[in-house]
């Protein structure tokens, strides 16, 4: 038997199915052909993938006051501490 091939959208509404329904995963798995680990690494791609466009969703957006120089020379400094305990320093001297 060959191996079918299942987009993402697919695996998506699969994995939506399975969480909406009352079989457990291995029933399921088992009614829709597919294996359990296939199904776990689909589940696990998928929720990571929508994690990671979510937090891709978090900008930080900042407006300069408006009594702030902003001609060509003037000096900034900008400190930005990540998770990790990375920090980005950024500066224009002027």
């Amino acid at each position: 038997m060959a191996t079918k091939r299942r987009t993402r959208e697919q695996w998506q509404e699969l994995i939506d199915k399975q969480a909406a329904g009352e079989l457990t995963v291995s029933e399921f798995c088992a009614q829709h052909a597919l294996t359990v680990s296939n199904f776990y690494l689909w589940r696990k791609k998928l929720s990571d993938d929508s994690q990671s466009l979510a937090q891709q969703d978090n900008w930080l957006a900042f407006d300069m006051p408006a009594s702030a120089n902003q001609s060509a020379g003037s000096a900034w400094e900008i400190e930005l501490a990540l998770p990790g305990g990375v920090v980005l320093r950024m500066n224009r001297a002027a």
